[in-house]
Order: C-alpha cells, then sequence, then structure tokens
C-alpha cells in the first residue's frame, strides 16, 4: 500500500506565474485531509525546490501536517513541532562553495539578464527565477558551463521559469530517503509525481512514480503518465492511488 503520496510543486501542484486551478487543489484538499481517517488515502507531503515559506503556505491550503522537502531535499520543516532541519551533506565547505557561486552569479550573471531575481531566501541552493523561457535557456547553459567546469559537487537544473545550482547529495531523492527514514516506510510505500529533470532520481526512488502530461520526455520515460496538466494531474494520480490501495486491501482482506 502507498502510505505517503509526495508533490511537487511548479509544473504539478501549481504554474508559476498563474493563480491556482482551485477546483482541482480543493479536491486534493479534501482527499489530504480524509487520510487522517482512511488508511487506503495516503497522506500528502510536498518535496519542492522552492524555498521554505513558499512551500509551508502551500502546506497550510492543503492542510498537510507531515515533514515537507523544499529546496530539493536542502532543507525539511516540520510543520507540527514549528522546526527546521537541513541536510547533513549541506556542510560549511560546501556552504563556502555556495556563497561562491552565488557570489558569480550576482556578479557576472544578473547583470545580463534584466528581470531574472535570485529566491533570496534560499540557504542550499543557488536558484534564480524569470518568466522568460529564452532567458532561462540561456542561464541555465551559462551556468552548466561554469558548474561543470568549477565545482564538482553541485549539478544545475531548471524549468520554465527557474534555474537552480544544487549540491548533487541534496537532491529530492536524498530528501525522499530522510522522509522514509523519519516517518518510517519503505520507498515502495511511496509515491511522487513530477515534471522535470530535477525530479528524475526522486521518481526513480519511489515504488510509485507519476508524472502530469505536462512532463519532459525524460520524466515520463520513468512514470506513469497521467492524462491531465499540472494540478489535474496531480488529482488523477491521487486518485489511481486511493483506487489500487483500496484493491489491494481487498485482496488482503480475502486472503486473510
Amino acid at each position: 500500500m502507498i502510505k505517503f503520496f509526495v508533490l511537487d510543486l511548479d509544473g504539478c501542484l501549481t504554474y508559476p506565474f498563474q493563480a491556482p486551478d482551485w477546483q482541482p487543489i480543493t479536491a486534493i484538499r479534501e482527499l489530504q485531509l480524509r487520510s487522517a481517517d482512511e488508511n487506503e488515502i495516503p497522506a500528502l507531503s510536498l518535496c519542492t525546490g522552492r524555498p521554505q515559506p513558499y512551500a509551508e503556505a502551500v502546506a497550510q491550503w492543503l492542510g498537510i501536517r507531515h515533514t515537507f522537502i523544499f529546496e530539493s531535499g536542502g532543507g525539511f520543516y516540520h510543520p507540527v513541532e514549528n522546526k527546521l532541519t537541513w541536510s547533513p551533506y549541506f556542510t560549511s565547505e560546501i556552504a563556502r562553495k555556495s556563497g561562491d557561486i552565488r557570489e558569480w552569479f550576482t556578479r557576472d550573471v544578473l547583470p545580463k539578464f534584466p528581470g531574472m531575481m535570485m529566491e533570496f531566501t534560499k540557504q542550499t541552493d543557488v536558484g534564480v527565477v524569470h518568466n522568460n523561457i529564452d532567458e532561462i535557456r540561456k542561464v541555465h547553459e551559462i551556468a552548466s558551463n561554469k558548474i561543470g567546469d568549477e565545482y564538482p559537487e553541485f549539478e544545475v537544473h531548471s524549468t520554465d521559469i527557474s534555474v537552480n545550482i544544487i549540491v548533487k547529495a541534496c537532491n529530492k531523492a536524498s530528501g525522499l530517503q530522510y522522509f522514509a527514514e523519519t516517518h518510517g516506510v519503505s520507498a515502495d510505500e511511496m509515491a511522487y509525481i513530477g515534471d522535470t529533470s530535477g525530479d528524475i532520481k526522486a521518481l526513480e526512488w519511489v515504488g510509485a512514480p507519476f508524472a502530469p502530461s505536462n512532463g519532459i520526455v525524460e520524466v515520463k520515460q520513468r512514470a506513469e503518465v497521467m492524462n491531465g496538466e499540472a494540478t489535474i494531474g496531480v488529482l488523477e494520480a491521487y486518485e489511481a492511488i486511493i483506487a489500487s490501495n483500496k484493491k489491494e486491501w481487498k485482496s488482503s482482506q480475502l486472503s486473510s
């Protein structure tokens, strides 16, 4: 049985720079709230490259009370205890190198791309956002060349609106592993939905990987693909998991 369904945000639960699609989000929230009393409905959590304040706001929309993962596996927030935990892989030496990357980005890259902004509240990765995908692609190439040559401990990912330079060891798969350990579940008891390159390792790690129809090809090759885009795809995946859980529970009852 799947006990936890973990959601990516951008391109899955929400679209950046757009108002949320509240109808499917409301349906997702209602199922999440029912998970407290109905074993066949897995509880929700989040695993996102976004910073903690944004992820916390979305978690509140959905009534999420379990640990969620932010900064692509760099940080963990525990809503009930109101406590932050940081990845043990984000050492003082890695923090120094991350600071050097941030300084380079601020000094040499941002001035060339008006309208691009740093994600200022981030601690464990260097992220920038822009609403022009062509500019994002240019910055992704610049960052990839820089990081590949000089910072082997880091890797670069992008979405339609962001570029993220993360610590390789602080990826979404390592974040999900930490989540599983702290919640006493296995990979086979977890589902995940994602849409971009930063989600691939997480999708490969969980027992039940999903992708919305807007996911990139590399993601779709590793996941069960939903018919709907973004939020509608998330709801479809949630309903599919619940149906599978109910079928598995019924089968176990008949065999016992």
